[in-house]
Order: C-alpha cells, then structure tokens, then sequence
C-alpha cells in the first residue's frame, strides 16, 4: 500500500513525524512524502495526494479540514492522527499508533462527510468559488457596524438579519464556529445546511436549519461607508486565486450556497462513538 503522509511543521516536530513514518514501513507501506522544498499548506496539492491510495495526515483539525477537502477532490480518503489541541476530526491520537495495523489490513471505515460549494456574484459576474467542510462565515470586520443580510432558501425569502454576520455549516461543521455562535450540534452522518446568525440585533433570531438540497442564496445589504463583510470558509481565508485572505463583499454581492457533489472521506480505525467524543473533546477543551 502506499501512503501519503503529510505533516503541518507549525504542529508536529519533525520525531514525530519520522516515529509515524517509521511505523507504516515496518508494516509494510511504501511511503510517500512531500518534496523538501515544500511546507505545508503547498504540499498537500493534487499531484502529491493522488500518489497514493490513502493520505495521513498529522495535525490539528485545521490541518485535517485543509488536507481533507483537496484529498475528497481527487477521491482520496484521509486519516488524521491529532498531533494539536482538540483533534476533534481525528481518527486516531498520536499516543494510539499501534492501531496503524489496521490501515494495512483494510479493518477500517470511511466515513463520508457533507461539503459546501459557495459562488460569490458580483454585478452577474462570477469572483470566487469556494469549498468548505465546516462552514462558510460571513462577518463584519473589527471596527465595522453591524452587516445586513438577506437569506433565500430558493423558493422564499427565510429571514434577513442585521448582525456580526452569519455562519453556514455542514454537519460536521455544526461543533466549531458555529458551536459557540449558539448553533445546535448535528450528528455529521446526517446530510443538512445549519444557518446561525453571529450576535444578531434582534430578540428573536435564531438558527435554521435545511435540507442539504436547499439552494442557499445570501444577498449583502447596507452601505459599505459603514459596513465592512467578508466570507470565509473553514477559517481558512483562502480567495480564489489561493493567497491568504478574506474575500471582501460589497453591498448587493450574492453568496449561493449548496451541497457539494463531492464528500470528504475520512478514515476511522477504532470504534468511538459521536457523543462520547464530543462530550470528551469539548470538556477537556484547554
């Protein structure tokens, strides 16, 4: 089996990636590793993880969503093994290696996860699209007033809100950003769209939630004088073109969302059911 282990080097030390590495080889895989010239997130690119049959990846969650995302694009399933803080995505923690085994022997599960595809339209034309696994945000910049919003589900207007912005999320989305923005928590086998308002200015506000179907279209209202927004997805603040930052909407801009028609594989070697994660993750949170 050859497998592509990629490593976030801001994360992981460099012993542990070699202890991982040294694992996999002695049972047997031929391992894969990204040229030396590049750091992540540049290695994790289409040619490297179509090079194998499964990638590793080592990390915290925002290493795993990165690499998992590009790898559902060229139909690669991914294992994290949590080298961070939370490691809530993780299938396995650093300290449980010896469960490698399984990889070799195919003895594991995938586990597909929704996405999103967001288009971002400026006067009919077309200036970004996007992936996301947990969630688009669209938010105000720091010292802006609040944004004004307006939600179509496709057959309906749904809601408009004024706010510090809004955040779409998948199911798997639905225990990060969207958590502490007063969300509810979706089981991440389920297929839906989560809409939560970001400290909305109304006494009523409160989340939706869609079918993964829905044909999601956000319209951006007010006055840029006063009101800055910006969308994001995955924390990640990737534009289109790659470079490292938010894409800056204007008043009038359409934000369409909808379910990906791809899904982000990832691997689990052990039995550990959702709740007992998720209550484990989130209440030794440091």
């Amino acid at each position: 089996m050859k497998i592509v282990v990629i490593a976030n080097g801001k994360a992981v030390n460099e012993s542990q990636t070699t202890q991982v590495c040294e694992n996999l080889s002695a049972m047997g895989a031929q391992i894969i590793l990204p040229p030396a010239s590049l750091s992540f997130p540049d290695s994790a690119n289409a040619e490297l993880l179509t090079s194998g049959d499964v990638v590793v990846v080592l990390g915290g969650d925002g290493t795993m969503i990165h690499t998992a995302k590009r790898a559902a694009a060229v139909g690669r399933a991914v294992l994290g093994i949590n080298c961070g803080h939370l490691g809530f995505m993780a299938g396995l923690e650093f300290d449980e290696l010896d469960r490698l085994s399984k990889l070799m022997t195919g003895d594991y599960k995938i586990e597909q996860r929704m996405m999103l595809d967001v288009a971002i339209t400026r006067n009919n034309a077309n200036i970004a699209s996007l992936s996301a696994l947990n969630e688009l945000s669209i938010s105000r910049a720091v010292r802006s007033h609040m944004v004004e919003l307006e939600i179509d589900s496709g057959e309906e207007q749904v809601i408009s809100y004024r706010a510090d912005g809004v955040i779409i999320a998948t199911p798997t989305g639905s225990t990060a950003y969207s958590l502490s923005a007063g969300g509810p928590i979706a089981d991440p086998r389920l297929s839906c769209m989560l809409v939560t308002p970001i400290c909305p200015h109304s006494l009523y506000a409160r989340s939706y939630i869609f079918h993964a179907d829905t044909k999601l279209s956000l319209r951006v209202c007010g006055n840029t004088a006063s009101a800055e927004a910006f969308a994001t997805v995955d924390g990640e603040a990737f534009a289109a073109d790659g470079s490292e930052r938010s894409v800056q909407l204007e008043p009038g801009d359409i934000i369409t969302v909808t379910r990906s028609a791809v899904s982000a594989g990832l691997i689990k070697l052990k039995e550990a059911p959702f709740y007992d994660i998720l209550n484990q993750k989130l209440t030794t949170r440091r």
